[in-house]
């Protein structure tokens, strides 16, 4: 099932989400999550498309998470890598 990411959307803070493609590919570096990009994260069967902007922060990538039809924040995502051919995201409480 694929959910649009939405305010009401019901996300698992601290919980990793695996990133199956950003901006429609399959994430090679975390330099992909930075800047304005798209990326899907998936857990659990189901699918949510997350927007936003993204930059460099402690060895990760920090997302903050926009509301394409409002503009508001939603919330704030940290992409990391595990260190071969797969990536994380999981929401923090971080603004």
């Amino acid at each position: 099932m694929t959910l649009p990411s939405a305010p009401g959307f019901s996300v698992a803070s601290g919980c990793p989400y695996t990133v199956t493609d950003v901006a429609g590919h399959r994430p090679a570096a975390l330099d992909d999550f930075v800047g304005e990009v798209s990326f899907t994260a998936v857990k659990d069967a189901q699918s949510c498309r997350i927007n936003g902007f993204g930059g460099f922060a402690d060895g990760s990538v920090r997302f903050y998470e926009k509301d394409l039809a409002t503009g508001r924040d939603l919330r704030v995502w940290q992409v990391t890598a595990d260190g071969g051919q797969d990536f994380w995201a999981q929401a923090i409480s971080r603004y």
